[in-house]
């Protein structure tokens, strides 16, 4: 990070450390446990750390600064889209990229996630490498 105050993005952080440090944020700690070790695997890519919800999140998206963070969408405590809303909320805003992870996607929901600042949505479904794959291209984008 710069002395100065300023964040830097995605793309530079990258740039800068050769991978894209990734946040997991899921309330299932076995899919939180897997997704992250899939991470932790895929070259380009840098587990920074995981969140079991929504509050945990925010505290780890600030404390972290990720580049990317893998979000899951229902939760608990506060789910995805309010986690978006309030990162919007933040001086200064972070300025990682949040890819929704869902079991439960329809377009009604990719739209809502978009609008709220998501830079994608993934089903759960997907093979755990195309969703490290996908949340490399969104930290390139």
């Amino acid at each position: 990070m710069p002395d100065d105050g300023t964040t830097e993005s995605a793309a530079q952080t990258a740039g800068r450390t050769g991978s894209v440090r990734v946040l997991v944020v899921d309330d299932s700690p076995v899919y939180r446990r897997g997704m992250g070790r899939a991470v932790g695997l895929h070259g380009g890519l840098e587990l920074v750390g995981e969140a079991a919800g929504g509050e945990a999140a925010l505290d780890a998206i600030e404390r972290l600064r990720p580049d990317v963070v893998l979000l899951d969408l229902r939760m608990p405590d506060i789910d995805g889209l309010e986690v978006l809303d309030r990162l919007r909320d933040l001086d200064p805003p972070p300025r990682c990229k949040v890819l929704i992870v869902s079991a439960s996607l329809d377009e009604h929901v990719e739209q809502a996630a978009r609008a709220a600042g998501a830079a994608g949505c993934v089903s759960k479904d997907l093979a755990r490498a195309d969703i490290c794959a996908t949340a490399l291209r969104v930290a390139r984008q």
